[in-house]
């Protein structure tokens, strides 16, 4: 699938419109010879048509690099403060997959409607434990649109203390936006995600926020970075070399960096920077 087709795609979801999204899925199809592509973007097309999910809306574990519930929606056009970071996205590396694009297209979709939104909460609460809390990242692709999407998500989160919820956004105009006349969830710690729109004076805006435990930097080294390079000791001092100041290097397996847990959504890092690669 061309990936400019699924851009169109994307973007037609992006402006809620139902006829062109349909459309564009229609066209996309004629003459698709992928036996996966024609089954995902069918797919796709009843949620579009009709607003039930037909991908699940949550990851449990997920990939190699995530060990507990995940959310996902459309990458570029679902971030609002993306700038540089476009450049290198590795949301879009996952587009190669049709069955990983179409879960994200599903979700940006669902989260236009009020009916969309009762689908996220039900399907979130089919994963509540019977005792303790569960870690969950939101938005491992995507990020917080618009004002309305911060509100929806946080009053999820406020109902839901089960959740252990933590994230990285560039969304940070909408995020001070809401923290004008809102107060934030007690179990949602946030990720400063570099490679935004932003300014210096936004970013320490944003350092004030109760949620804020610190800044993640993807960081340029110089030379082309694979994934399994993340963990390697030598790598991980000359990126920390490269960055210049002190940081906590990432080992790319979310929940593997520390015996108690993930660095990005623990106290007992805040303020520290986390760095990991440009990969």
């Amino acid at each position: 699938m061309k990936f400019d087709t699924l851009t169109g795609i994307s973007r037609a979801i992006s402006m809620h419109d139902k006829e062109q999204t349909i459309y564009l899925i229609d066209k996309a199809l004629e003459g698709e010879q992928g036996k996966h592509w024609q089954r995902d973007l069918l797919k796709l097309r009843d949620v579009i048509e009709y607003g039930a999910p037909r991908f699940k809306v949550f990851a449990e574990k997920g990939n190699i690099k995530e060990h507990f519930l995940s959310f996902s929606s459309t990458p570029i056009f679902d971030c609002p403060g993306a700038g540089e970071c476009k450049e290198w996205c590795y949301s879009l590396k996952a587009h190669r997959y049709p069955a990983a694009y179409c879960r994200q297209a599903q979700n940006s979709w669902l989260m236009y409607s009020v009916e969309g939104w009762d689908t996220i909460a039900r399907e979130l609460d089919k994963f509540k434990p019977d005792t303790g809390v569960i870690d969950f990242r939101l938005y491992v692709d995507g990020d917080f649109r618009d004002l309305d999407n911060v509100k929806q998500w946080f009053t999820i989160l406020k109902n839901r203390p089960w959740l252990k919820a933590y994230g990285y956004s560039k969304s940070w105009n909408e995020l001070l936006q809401y923290s004008k006349f809102n107060d934030f969830p007690a179990n949602y710690t946030l990720n400063l995600s570099s490679g935004s729109v932003h300014g210096d004076d936004i970013k320490q805006a944003m350092k004030s926020l109760p949620i804020t435990r610190g800044e993640f930097v993807a960081v340029s080294v110089g030379y082309k970075v694979k994934s399994t390079m993340h963990n390697d000791r030598l790598h991980q001092r000359e990126l920390r070399k490269v960055y210049g100041k002190k940081a906590f290097t990432c080992p790319g397996k979310c929940n593997s960096c520390t015996v108690k847990g993930h660095a990005c959504g623990s106290e007992r890092f805040k303020g520290l920077d986390i760095i990991i690669a440009v990969h």
